[in-house]
């Protein structure tokens, strides 16, 4: 054991670095035998569930991440991961009800904030989209999936610039960490999907190439809410290659 020992804790800790590096599958094997020592350390039963929804599980991680909020009720980041994995499955008034009621006793709780501009967006409630975005880097979060989804919340009520400068923020942001690293096949989907609004459709098919060169066979993505796999990519460039023609 990395951490020493062979306690519930340790392999709790194994499990944390295994998830940070990406390894999900490792990850929960490791919170598995941490809960066979301890059954009450439901933040391994938390992690499970974080796993899962972050290799596109959804449906897998719904009943465990559940389980954790009901246990771990003064932790707001079980809650934000339930709601977000009911968005996933398109349950978006579950969701909403989660993040509102998170607001009303941490009002500040910038995850939340962003989980109703996702419920807002994917019932295209574009302004209300939009001001809870900026309402989000108003609280200090200035991270892609924010700049993303409030440059197609523009793009859509026809506010033309401030779409393109905050698509340029999410372009700036995914490059960095592309460059930080860049076997990422999510990362390069993501920045085509950047590239596709701003209306770079040649750039939006190589970063889909690229994307392809990682993209393992069978594996299904999740960021930002976003599901997709090879099969996805591979639809989607074909999308933006009809488009190239016309």
């Amino acid at each position: 054991m990395l951490f020493g020992g062979d306690s519930a804790q340790s392999y709790y800790e194994e499990g944390l670095t295994s998830a940070i590096k990406g390894n999900y599958e490792e990850a929960i094997r490791y919170f598995k035998e941490a809960l066979k020592r301890d059954k009450y350390l439901y933040q391994a039963e938390h992690q499970i569930g974080r796993c899962l929804l972050r290799q596109g599980k959804t449906k897998e991680a719904l009943p465990i991440l559940e389980k954790a909020v009901k246990h771990l009720d003064e932790l707001s980041a079980p809650k934000i991961d339930l709601g977000n994995a009911l968005i996933q499955q398109g349950q978006i008034k579950g969701a909403r009800d989660i993040f509102s009621h998170l607001l009303k006793t941490k009002p500040q709780e910038k995850r939340a904030v962003l989980g109703l501009a996702y419920c807002a967006f994917h019932e295209a409630q574009w302004e209300t989209a939009a001001g809870l975005l900026q309402r989000t880097l108003e609280l200090g979060r200035s991270q892609f999936d924010v700049h993303f989804l409030l440059a197609q919340a523009a793009d859509k009520m026809g506010e033309f610039q401030l779409a393109i400068a905050q698509y340029q923020q999410a372009e700036n942001l995914m490059q960095q960490s592309i460059e930080a690293t860049p076997d990422q096949a999510a990362a390069y989907y993501l920045l085509a999907r950047v590239h596709e609004g701003m209306g770079y459709y040649n750039r939006a098919v190589e970063d889909i190439d690229q994307a392809l060169l990682y993209a393992e066979e069978g594996q299904c993505y999740s960021a930002y809410n976003i599901l997709f796999s090879r099969e996805t990519m591979l639809a989607y460039k074909e999308t933006l290659t009809t488009k190239l023609r016309k």
